[in-house]
């Protein structure tokens, strides 16, 4: 169980709601809860009932619930497939996500399209990525997390089943980069191909990103540049299109948290050594909810820092806690506690972040 407790709200079905006991039920890991959960989903796909979906998610009761009716979901469009003489083809739909640190001597705009797709598409089959996909193609776009976040369900189940005829398009976004200022920012590569159904899916065959990892953060740069800017360009395993935004939320917010603490460790050494850290959870009163981590320092008031983790309701507080840990642990921060209560969006004082000598609560020391 994680030492960090959970803030999030999350629904509750009523007691004799049937949908509501399978989603329990399915919780519980109950595979024929399971199997007729995903029917009502197959359904729901079919006739494009996608508030129903979004209901039931809102309803799920725990964030077990809620992930594993996303799951079905998911699964469901990526399994989705359509019979072509004796074989079944899967369009597979994915997205590569993109974390990018930038930071620059004078603001700038970094264009949102790349100038060279061919290159990137040249560079994932040289590479062995691609794997027995056919008919392989890149969007040039590098679109918003928000972007993917608005596509309906149904709609993606039917571009897996319906291989022309359908825009695709999304839309690209540039990159504000501002003066003086290391920012980290998301954004997504779009992609698809067809392949036989019992095929490797993208996940299996670009999984090994140490591959092409590197050779496509060396051309998304050299693609990217800007005179007055600099860019790092961070690629993730692909994901299937409805998976991508969580899993590029995830990522961007695991290497900022990594660049803050890295740069504020070695500014606070500087001054009075190690700080202590606070790991506490927070809940507004709109029902959103975050994870914080504070650091501060008994020997200089004027020494407070902090990283706000904002949750999804698919975020696990286990590997939350475990992405700090081993992170303090790495840069052998020797004082890291962690809160044992949900504490308010700001404390009596006023403040967003915690001060090792604050006291609101006890702390279970690592």
């Amino acid at each position: 169980m994680s030492r960090i407790p959970e803030p999030r709200r999350y629904g509750s079905f009523a007691a004799d709601d049937a949908l509501g006991v399978l989603v329990r039920r399915n919780a519980d890991c109950d595979q024929q809860a399971r199997r007729t959960l995903s029917a009502w989903v197959s359904d729901r796909l079919d006739t494009q009932g996608d508030e129903e979906i979004h209901h039931a998610l809102r309803q799920a009761p725990s964030q077990i619930a809620y992930s594993k009716l996303w799951d079905l979901v998911c699964h469901a469009i990526e399994a989705a497939g359509v019979k072509a003489g004796d074989a079944t083809l899967i369009a597979r739909i994915f997205a590569i996500p993109i974390v990018l640190v930038t930071a620059a001597r004078e603001d700038s705009l970094v264009s949102g399209t790349l100038p060279d797709i061919d290159e990137i598409h040249a560079l994932l089959e040289r590479h062995g990525a691609i794997g027995a996909t056919r008919n392989f193609g890149l969007s040039n776009a590098l679109c918003s997390i928000e972007a993917l976040e608005r596509l309906k369900p149904s709609l993606v189940y039917q571009w897996t089943r319906q291989w022309a005829g359908t825009p695709r398009e999304l839309a690209p976004e540039a990159l504000h980069v501002e003066r003086g200022r290391e920012r980290v920012q998301l954004r997504f590569l779009v992609g698809a191909g067809i392949a036989p159904a019992d095929a490797p899916s993208f996940s299996e065959t670009m999984s090994g990103i140490g591959a092409w990892g590197l050779p496509l953060t060396k051309a998304l740069v050299r693609q990217l540049a800007q005179p007055a800017a600099e860019l790092l360009a961070i690629p993730r395993a692909p994901v299937g299109l409805l998976r991508a935004p969580h899993a590029g939320r995830w990522a961007g917010l695991e290497t900022a948290l990594h660049l803050f603490t890295s740069n504020t460790l070695r500014h606070m050494r500087a001054v009075v050594g190690d700080p202590t850290v606070m790991v506490s959870a927070h809940r507004a009163e709109d029902a959103s909810a975050e994870v914080r981590t504070s650091m501060s320092s008994p020997l200089d008031d004027t020494l407070l820092e902090g990283f706000r983790w904002p949750l999804h309701p698919i975020d696990d507080l286990d590997r939350i806690e475990q992405v700090v840990t081993e992170l303090m642990r790495d840069c052998q921060v020797p004082d890291v506690r962690f809160i044992e209560h949900v504490l308010p969006e700001r404390l009596a004082s006023g403040r967003l972040f915690l001060r090792e000598d604050d006291r609101i609560a006890s702390a279970v020391p690592h």
